[in-house]
């Protein structure tokens, strides 16, 4: 299967402190290497301060790296070819209020990414289509995106991300703020939506439950760092049994305790 992103000897690091101070660099991320499969979901699990934050920013090419590479689809940021690699991969954040415009209207925030790239064809039959498809009322459009509930705002965050046919759409912390309710519809809608959209997924969450239910391959971050890697295929008996350092059995047991890391 052909390798969506490919992210090599990683590293990232950022200087505590202001002019006058001499704070060393702290490392953020460090030498990390993993690649995502077309039709093959990544999570990357880890607790508060592991650096997911950071490699998100890296990814959709919000930042710079240190040092390494990443290759979207053949290409690497930074190169003349970033609107075309930020088309490719999108991002879906854990509050949606913070990624949407407020002053805008439902149907604006859904059209953003479209007009970004000169795709807008029909505003009102684009629009409409992709409300449908993510489940919120046409009739709803041209109210305040500030006015509709979170869970509706996630929506409508997902939909204008799938609007540009991405190939890999990154879910950070995505459902961290939905109730268990939300949760389950999100999910479902998620499944439709990648087989639709023959969407590829990188899941990034402190929440093992949501990680298993979506994908197929899975990486621990600790303290910047990769300490574990495993497949659904070798089941979390025998992911467990082999994880000597224990890290993935805590995660497991948090999860089955309903107990989660901040995010």
């Amino acid at each position: 299967m052909e390798k969506l992103l490919e992210v090599k000897n990683l590293t990232q690091s950022y200087k505590k402190g202001n002019f006058f101070s001499s704070n060393k660099e702290q490392m953020i991320l460090e030498n990390l290497n993993f690649s995502l499969t077309q039709g093959r979901n990544l999570g990357i699990l880890g607790e508060n301060g592991a650096g997911k934050s950071s490699l998100v920013r890296i990814l959709l090419g919000l930042e710079r790296a240190k040092s390494g590479e990443i290759m979207v689809m053949g290409e690497k940021y930074f190169q003349g070819k970033d609107k075309k690699i930020r088309q490719n991969i999108q991002g879906i954040f854990q509050d949606p209020q913070s990624s949407l415009n407020p002053r805008w209207s439902a149907r604006e925030c859904l059209l953003e990414g479209l007009a970004n790239y000169n795709l807008i064809t029909n505003k009102t039959q684009q629009s409409e289509e992709l409300a449908k498809f993510v489940g919120i009322n046409p009739l709803m459009l041209d109210k305040k995106s500030s006015h509709f509930s979170g869970g509706e705002q996630q929506r409508i965050a997902i939909a204008r991300a799938i609007a540009l046919k991405p190939k890999i759409l990154i879910l950070d912390e995505a459902f961290s703020s939905l109730d268990v309710h939300l949760q389950a519809q999100m999910l479902d809608n998620l499944k439709k939506i990648q087989c639709d959209f023959a969407l590829t997924l990188i899941v990034i969450s402190h929440d093992l439950r949501i990680i298993l239910q979506l994908c197929q391959d899975i990486i621990l971050l600790k303290k910047g760092r990769i300490t574990f890697q495993t497949t659904i295929e070798e089941g979390i008996e025998n992911a467990i049994s082999r994880d000597k350092m224990g890290d993935f059995k805590e995660f497991f047991r948090a999860s089955l305790q309903n107990i989660f890391y901040a995010s």
